[in-house]
């Protein structure tokens, strides 16, 4: 059925296929040069290619199907019967065949076949299909529809079967568009449908469908609805087709095109395509043909211009999948493998088990499901009950190896052999046997799925068992196995069969010893991946199991991460738009083009991006270190620099400042960055942690947030970002996403901190104000107010460092009362107020004195992050002390404390507002007149020291440019209204001065609503009560809902006064005064001024003349119409904006109030913050003499940008630590997030849907074992024998303890027994000669002794017969290619038996056409048949060549000047892999020795001598053999048995010379006394009907030992390894090695 090839080599996989002579079924011995010319498409259909879409265009130009070109009938002695009807569109009924029409060897009749084709005579004339039929335009491609099976469409298209696989690559990857497949599950099994257990089916397509969606793998079947191919489209009904996954499952059918019934359904005569194709599956299906599986979803129909030949699809199925697996999988450059191909087997029959054993040849892997029947049965019983030996040899450098050999018992040979009868019969028995057993010949590409719960050996998923199948095929490359792993997604698989606690540790160990740099550099490679694919979970595992990041991450490799330069595919840009359509590049190639940079982002951009991000107070280092701004990004990663082209010398001069290394070695070192000793970033977590949360993918970020330090930092950062990405973005979705992330982020820093306040209070402060060197020299403070973390302030941590910082030196025991108090009577400082200790303080500024940490600052201040607020630096045994103490400080001190406490600073500034808006009252009601009294220039004073004060507070912001500052102090509302009150107050002044007396009642009313507004401005004082505060915060959010409503509103107040004045007042003169009428009517109705009298007014209270209303004499009369009307219009009016819209603004400002009440402590400590920040940095003088403190500020500054001298007065609010107190800071802090983030996810595996998951499995296990009773209840009922109430045998029962262990004790009690006995029967027998064993013993023991000895026969006739059948020659694919042979059964191979059907395959190497020295330089396979008499000279010496073309076996036959083997039908001709045709002479060495134990005794087995023989294991096959090889031209047999010998067991014989002369004079006399053992022609695969091997078998034995013992056996270089070998019928030998190795024990009537 199904063929599994092996990989070609990856340097060019569609080159090597096509170049590989691909074969069709149709090379016969005439007519095989003939098939090379080119045969134009025929111009089907006048369809014009404009109107086509690019997928119809694509595939009729490129995309072939075969037809018959000559009519040659059928002979009309084939039983008509057994052909199904034939439906041929316009003749008559469907599906009703013609009596007369005769049919065609192609299988079509010939009303399918045109007019003007020529016609032969029937049945006399061979028809071939290369040469009666030709490629023409595919008319069956589209997308079908089955009916009855939804609206789902499926791509198909009808392929000629020579089609190059370069053209089908393109079609599924480009015109289909499907993705590269991470894992390709070739589904092999019987064809016609079976049935299995229902929880075998079930689990195997559940599992089916899990690895499919997990790995993202392609599926191909044969595509017919019908047996395996029918389950695996069920699989994706179920399973599949329902799954959530985003990830369509792809399975795609190959089949026989001339097989498919109702195939005209799919066909267009205009070859255009059919989309879609209706397609029907019909009740009744017909022989030979098969419908279409209508779950798959592509199909592929393989067309040879033949109907109704199975098999087509084969070869062609083989190149498509090794096509495919010549396909690298998108996981990165580096960390990218070819995809993998594993073989499923499922039942199946003959055709089964040559694709299995064709898959194992090729070094694929086979899953093999037990229970599902037939030829999966026979191979899981034959690896169940075989043994895997490990066999020690020797390679090429004198080391030991182990090499695993399957062997098999007599009895499991025979029971393999009963197996393989029942179910296949006699035919072919040899072949299928062998099969079987060639299949398992690597039990590493083998695994047996055998589903039952809890059974050996078995797995309980099937997906599983696929992805360990295939890991175990490269169990010695680890690396290769993670690779795969990562591609496929299955951090589970990884776990457990590569990171295993010895296996992975020991390998990277003993790579490291022998210091391969290698395994660091793959390490890398796999992580950058990971890290690119979001697989989080692997790369949490890879810095679990030894990626170092600090190594890992090197500028270059981050360039590559922000940039995505791994998984840029340079044949398609679509890696490229996919990174296009991210919100990250998007925001990243802005600042990119700002910057001027032209191809890539660079870590300046990256920079950019963050501070634009989290603000302008935010300094990334990116911007600061000089090796980063300065960095040749072109350079680094294309080795190419663009800014200096040309100019090495410059480029090398930037990279020098970039890597701090010596120019010489700069571009070394950037092009092996990997090997960098000094790393790159001191804080690698922290650079891949801003980078996750830049792509917004948080479980990345949060893997990488636990394994950094600042823990609190690096969630507010992380928080702060995404809250500033989710603001822009108009993608609700995403903004959504990235607001939750934030959250999320914010509650793991708030987290942290309640912890760490829990453990201890003060360290707890200290980290919320230490100054954090590598983020931006920010605090947590600071960061959490720039973000508006409203609840990270308001946590106890916080307000409590707030309420200190509000205090100032003062106690907090202080009350409000008391600080009043000495407020306004200032000697009761000294007596009624507490203060903190000084000695502290003192020790603190004393050290600032010194200039102690002077250098720092110094340094800091070069960089410019230092914030406005001033810094304060810390020692390690200086702490703050909050508690109260015994106050020791001076006279002067206490009042400094007093006046500098921000408490009574706020205090100062309130009172001092109190009077300022007493003043400005009085001079409103007063003193305000034409002249300029001395009050009104207090008062200008006072308003300019406010405005001097906003100013300082503008320029202070933590923010860098005047830009950014003026952002920062206009998004505070109070600053607005500060700004507005100045404003209006100097329009005031100026309308004051202008001395008119209009603009002096102007400035009266300006300066009124002035005053209000400073009244106003009070309000802010509120914010530091705890009750007042959220109603300052409730009343701006109404305000808002106002400002919404009011735009609402004024749609029905103007509607509604527009249309009432009309009516009242028709054709009214256009004026402001008239604008003015008309919004009055409306806005005051709606506060109950309904104008009522107005409306009502008649003369000659009003006149209807408009010079009298004009002049103001009478109001105007309104409309008569407008009485009735207008009050009409006014209750509607009135009703819908009184009780409506009135009542949804009190409901706005319901919800408000709802919304700020739930976070009332929130708003409140938030403004709360604010506010003691503004007085914390406000002058300690209240205005107006806070100038004084301006003026000295100013006087400050200029000195300090004179000099550094001045230090910064210390701060509360931001501290530098020194870095041992700083580290330990950051120690514990991480410490303490550590112990969070575990407990945290110890409580998520408590949790409630965790445990009913965990219930739910247990639930589905116990199920399943009951299944199974049942099942085995039924089967023992079916069977005739009474039900039975025991577990299957592989079953694990549970039970209690305590039965457990006295079980298992009398088990080994009994186990001791029996050895006993067998020990004590033993001796018995041995030393009492005349001891009679019991009667049952002896009967039972002859029974089994007859049963062996039958065993041993049946597999010595099974040899013999084997080497009889010519079975290596016609294995189906060809070695070391992707030929399949023409199938040759058992009872066809004699060239005597007539098989008009043979049409064997035509193949000759590569290699054999370059006509090398051992080969032939005429290729006569190519030439006509009377070209090639005369040119080789056959069964005779040839004098030209030199070489001996007579047979071991007498004359042999030449037939058109081809000679044809002696042994029959190989299915292929040509030469193949071997050089001459006829005879290719070789020799084989056997050479043997008694095999002895350690004390020099031969050892004995039934009764005869062990043998040994040296045999080789051969690179090409992996299988043993014996050390023989081909004669070169005009060399003796003899000496080319020597010479092999030597060349590939000996190696490099002894490295002591005298020893080696010594060796060889032995070995010389050995092999001179060599005995013929077998001289004829050999069953080797590579044997083809035209060329075959012949070989002369010498046996060298060394009866004593003495020759073969002084040395050890080494490989030569065309051999893996070199081993002393025990003869036994269980070994495997190459080609009929095993045959020849028998004739040696008969000979030496050995053991066999």
């Amino acid at each position: 059925m199904d063929k599994k090839v092996t990989k070609v080599s990856p340097a060019d996989p569609m080159d090597t296929i096509e170049n590989m002579e691909s074969p069709s079924h149709g090379k016969s011995l005439i007519s095989l040069h003939y098939n090379e010319e080119a045969v134009d498409a025929e111009n089907v259909g006048a369809a014009p290619v404009e109107t086509m879409t690019y997928q119809q265009r694509w595939i009729r130009d490129n995309i072939k199907m075969r037809v018959c070109t000559k009519f040659v009938e059928k002979p009309t002695n084939v039983n008509s019967d057994l052909l199904p009807p034939v439906r041929v569109p316009g003749k008559g009924l469907p599906g009703i065949q013609s009596e007369a029409e005769p049919i065609c060897r192609c299988g079509y009749p010939r009303s399918t076949h045109g007019q003007s084709l020529s016609s032969g005579t029937s049945g006399m004339e061979d028809w071939k299909v290369d040469t009666h039929t030709k490629a023409t335009r595919t008319n069956a491609f589209g997308t079908v529809e089955f009916l009855g099976f939804g609206e789902n469409e499926r791509n198909y298209v009808r392929v000629d079967v020579d089609t190059k696989m370069k053209d089908m690559m393109e079609l599924m990857m480009d015109v289909w568009g499907l993705e590269k497949p991470n894992l390709l599950i070739s589904v092999t099994g019987g064809a016609k449908n079976f049935t299995m257990k229902q929880k075998l089916k079930e689990e195997f397509r559940r599992g089916l469908m899990k690895v499919a969606r997990s790995t993202g793998a392609w599926i191909i079947t044969g595509g017919t609805n019908a047996g395996v191919m029918k389950h695996v489209g069920e699989a994706v009904r179920d399973y599949g087709l329902v799954s959530a996954s985003t990830n369509p499952i792809i399975v795609i059918g190959v089949a026989t095109w001339g097989c498919i019934q109702n195939k005209e359904d799919l066909t267009d005569s205009e070859c255009r395509g059919k989309w879609p194709a209706s397609y029907r599956l019909g009740k009744k299906q017909r022989p030979k043909e098969s419908f279409l599986d209508p779950n798959h979803t592509h199909f592929v129909l393989v067309d040879n211009g033949t109907q109704h030949q199975f098999g087509v699809e084969i070869p062609f199925r083989a190149w498509m999948e090794n096509s495919i697996a010549n396909m690298k999988t998108n996981t990165g450059k580096n960390a990218s493998v070819y995809v993998p191909v594993v073989l499923l087997v499922l039942e199946g029959g003959p055709g089964t088990l040559e694709t299995a054993h064709q898959a194992v040849a090729n070094n694929t892997p086979i899953v093999i499901v037990q229970g599902s029947g037939r030829a999966a049965d026979i191979l899981a019983y034959a690896y169940q009950n075989s043994i895997g030996e490990e066999i020690g040899a020797t390679d090429q450098e004198g080391k030991t190896k182990k090499i695993t050999q399957t062997i098999f018992d007599a009895s499991v040979e025979a029971e393999i052999r009963n197996q393989v009868e029942e179910n296949f019969g006699k035919k072919n028995l040899v072949r299928h046997c062998e099969m079987v057993k060639e299949t398992l010949k690597n039990r590493d590409l083998v695994t047996v799925f055998e589903f039952s719960i809890g059974g050996r050996g078995s797995s309980k998923d099937i997906d599983r068992a696929i992805l360990q199948a295939l890991l175990r095929a490269n169990k010695d490359q680890i690396f290769d196995q993670l690779k795969l792993a990562l591609a496929w997604n299955r951090i589970d698989i990884a776990k457990s069969e590569i990171f295993t606690d010895d296996r992975f540790i020991q390998y990277k160990e003993g790579v490291n010893r022998h210091r391969n740099k290698d395994v660091p550099s793959m390490l890398f490679e796999i992580m950058q991946s990971a890290l690119i694919l979001n697989r989080v979970t692997f790369v949490e595992l890879l810095m679990d199991n030894g990626v170092n990041l600090k190594d890992f991450l090197t500028k270059k490799r981050l360039l590559k991460l922000y940039n995505h330069r791994d998984l840029y595919d340079s044949s398609s840009n679509m890696m490229q738009e996919i990174n296009k359509n991210t919100q990250l590049y998007q925001l990243l190639d802005k600042i990119r083009r700002k910057n001027g940079n032209e191809k890539y982002i660079s870590l300046v951009d990256v920079g950019c991006l963050i501070q634009d991000l989290i603000g302008d107070f935010y300094t990334p280092w990116y911007l600061l270190d000089p090796k980063v701004r300065d960095l040749d990004v072109e350079y680094l990663l294309d080795g190419v620099s663009a800014k200096c082209m040309g100019m090495p010398g410059i480029k090398k001069g930037i990279l020098s400042m970039a890597t701090g290394q010596k120019q010489e070695t700069v571009e070394n070192e950037l092009l092996t960055s990997d090997e960098y000793q000094v790393p790159d970033f001191d804080n690698p977590f922290q650079e891949l942690f801003l980078w996750a949360v830049l792509l917004n993918r948080q479980e990345m970020a949060k893997i990488l947030w636990k394994g950094g330090k600042d823990a609190t930092a690096a969630a507010l950062v992380a928080s702060g970002m995404l809250n500033s990405l989710s603001r822009q973005t108009d993608d609700t979705e995403l903004a959504k996403k990235l607001k939750e992330n934030s959250q999320e982020f914010s509650n793991l820093a708030i987290a942290v901190l309640n912890e760490c306040y829990d453990v201890e209070e003060k360290k707890a402060q200290n980290l919320l104000i230490r100054e954090l060197e590598h983020w931006g020299a920010a605090t947590c403070v600071l960061l959490a107010v720039e973000s508006n973390n409203k609840k990270f302030i308001s946590q106890t941590a916080c307000q409590t460092l707030l309420n200190n910082v509000w205090m100032g030196h003062l106690s907090l025991d202080n009350q409000l009362l008391q600080l009043l108090l000495c407020v306004f009577i200032p000697p009761l400082i000294f007596p009624v107020i507490k203060f903190k200790g000084d000695s502290d303080q003192d020790g603190i500024e004393n050290l600032q004195e010194k200039g102690v940490l002077r250098d720092k600052k110094r340094k800091l201040e070069k960089q410019k992050t230092l914030s406005s607020i001033p810094v304060k630096e810390e020692k390690e045994d200086l702490q703050v002390d909050y508690e109260s103490k015994p106050s020791n400080l001076s006279f002067w001190k206490k009042l400094y404390y007093f006046y500098t406490a921000p408490v009574i600073i706020f205090a100062h500034n309130v009172l001092s507002y109190v009077i300022f808006l007493g003043l400005y009252s009085y001079i409103l009601l007063v003193k305000f007149n034409k002249d300029v009294s001395n009050e009104e220039i207090i008062l200008i004073i006072w308003v300019f020291s406010i405005f001097a004060e906003e100013v300082r507070q503008m320029q202070s912001s933590s923010t860098k440019n005047f830009n950014t500052k003026l952002h920062s102090y206009i998004t505070d509302p109070w600053n607005i209204v500060d700004v507005a009150t100045i404003f209006i107050f100097v329009m005031g002044i100026v309308l004051r001065f202008l001395r008119f007396d209009s603009t002096l009642e102007a400035a009266r009313c300006v300066m009124a609503l002035n005053l209000v507004i400073f009244f106003f401005r009070i309000l802010h004082i509120f914010s530091v009560h705890k009750q007042l505060g959220p109603k300052l915060v409730m009343i701006g959010r109404m305000l808002k809902d106002l400002l919404y409503f009011i735009i609402i509103l004024m749609v029905f107040v103007v509607s509604y006064s527009i249309a009432a004045y009309s009516v009242m007042y028709p054709n009214s003169e256009l004026s402001i005064v008239l604008v003015y009428n008309v919004m009055r009517l409306g806005y005051w109705n709606l506060y109950g001024e309904l104008f009522l009298e107005d409306i009502e007014r008649e003369e000659p209270d009003c006149s209807f003349d408009d010079s009298v209303y004009s002049n103001g004499s009478l109001p105007r009369c309104p409309s008569a119409v407008s009485r009735y009307a207008v009050p009409i219009l006014m209750g509607f009016y009135v009703l819908f904006c009184n009780i409506l819209l009135l009542n949804l603004l009190i409901a706005m400002f319901s919800n408000t109030y709802q919304i700020v009440q739930e976070n009332t402590d929130q708003y409140w400590c938030f403004q709360r913050y604010r506010l003691i920040y503004e007085y914390y940095t406000r002058p300690t003088l209240a205005p107006p003499l806070i100038l004084i403190s301006h003026m000295a500020l100013f006087i400050r500054w200029i000195f300090g940008k004179c000099s550094f001298c001045l230090s910064s007065q210390p701060s509360d609010l931001i501290k530098r630590f020194s870095s041992d107190k700083a580290r330990e800071l950051v120690q514990w802090e991480n410490m303490i997030a550590d112990a969070f983030m575990n407990r945290l996810e110890l409580e998520e595996k408590k949790n409630i849907e965790n445990r009913v998951i965990n219930t739910q499995e247990s639930i589905h296990e116990l199920f399943f074992k009951l299944d199974e009773l049942q099942d085995l209840q039924a089967t023992s009922g079916s069977s005739g024998q009474a039900p039975i109430s025991k577990a299957p045998v592989n079953q694990v029962v549970r039970m209690p303890p305590q039965m457990d262990k006295r079980l298992l004790a009398l088990e080994e009690q009994m186990q001791q027994s029996t050895v006993a006995l067998n020990w004590i029967m033993k001796i018995l027998q041995e030393q009492e000669k005349n001891t009679r064993v019991a009667p049952m013993l002896e009967d039972k023991r002859e029974n089994e002794k007859q049963k062996k000895e039958k065993d041993k026969a049946l597999v010595k006739n099974t040899v013999e017969e084997r080497k009889r059948l010519n079975y290596k020659a016609r294995l189906p694919c060809y070695p070391q290619s992707l030929i399949n042979r023409f199938p040759v059964p058992d009872h066809k191979v004699s060239w005597e038996i007539p098989f008009p059907e043979y049409d064997p395959v035509i193949y000759e190497a590569p290699e054999v056409k370059e006509h090398p020295y051992w080969a032939d330089t005429i290729d006569l396979i190519f030439m006509k048949p009377e070209e090639r008499i005369g040119k080789i000279k056959f069964n005779e010496y040839d004098d030209l060549n030199k070489v001996n073309r007579k047979s071991y076996v007498g004359t042999y036959q030449v037939q058109d000047g081809l000679p044809l083997n002696p042994t029959g039908r190989t299915g292929l001709i040509g030469r193949g892999l071997l050089g001459r045709y006829g005879p290719n002479h070789c020799g084989d060495p056997i050479v043997t020795r008694w095999k002895r134990d350690d004390i020099g005794n031969v050892v004995m087995k039934e009764g005869k001598k062990v043998l040994e023989f040296v045999a080789i294991f051969r690179k090409d096959n992996k299988l043993w053999s014996i050390p023989g090889g081909m004669c070169e031209p005009g060399q003796k047999v003899s000496q080319c048995l020597k010479a092999e010998f030597t060349e590939e067991a000996l190696g490099s014989l002894v490295e002591d010379s005298n020893m080696e002369e010594k060796i060889k004079s032995d070995l010389k006399i050995m092999m001179e006394e060599g005995e013929e053992i077998y001289k004829g022609i050999c069953d080797d695969p590579r044997n083809t009907d035209n060329s075959w091997l012949e070989t002369v078998v010498f046996n060298y034995h060394d009866d004593t030992g003495k020759v073969l013992h002084p040395f050890l056996l080494r490989a030569g270089e065309t051999v893996e390894a070199a081993s002393w070998l025990e003869v036994s019928s269980s070994l495997m030998l190459h080609s009929s090695h095993l045959y020849y190795v028998q004739l040696v024990a008969e000979k030496l009537n050995a053991f066999f």
